[in-house]
């Protein structure tokens, strides 16, 4: 176990290099509107949670396809949107924690939401076999067996 210190909180993490990049590439291909590489990049049967919080709270897309339709379906809701993947951390074992911040403008409200969320990606064999999202930071660590200290 190594513990690396980000801001003021540390996390203690296995290092597993591996499984970050992977995560770290489909996040990027995603962030650059590349979805033939972000949905290589999940296995043929993902199984996405939708954040729990969120507008779309208890939703699982099963598979590429449903993931691809639930992308669709939420960025419809937005007039505008800017997403920015912030830190990633291995929790250790399969999974990877991503922290992201996203500005947002509702289509019909044209009210500008700000929020930061987490995801908590499993990955096995080279593939991102799940994903579970949260609106708090806290949650996903949690999620990821981790914790954060002062």
């Amino acid at each position: 176990m190594a513990c690396l210190g980000i801001g003021q909180a540390r996390y203690c993490e296995a290092m597993s290099d591996e499984n970050v990049e992977i995560v770290r590439a489909a996040t990027a291909a995603m962030l650059r509107g590349d979805a033939a590489a972000a949905l290589n990049a999940l296995d043929p049967e993902i199984e996405w949670h939708a954040t729990v919080g969120g507008i779309d709270e208890g939703q699982i897309a099963h598979g590429r396809q449903e993931v691809a339709q639930a992308f669709a379906d939420y960025f419809a809701v937005w007039e505008r949107i800017e997403l920015r993947a912030d830190e990633y951390i291995d929790a250790g074992g399969d999974e990877v924690v991503v922290f992201f911040h996203e500005v947002a403008k509702g289509r019909a409200s044209g009210a500008v939401v700000e929020t930061d969320t987490g995801t908590v990606n499993t990955v096995r064999n080279g593939k991102i076999v799940r994903v579970r999202s949260y609106m708090q930071r806290s949650q996903a660590l949690e999620a990821a067996g981790l914790s954060e200290r002062e």
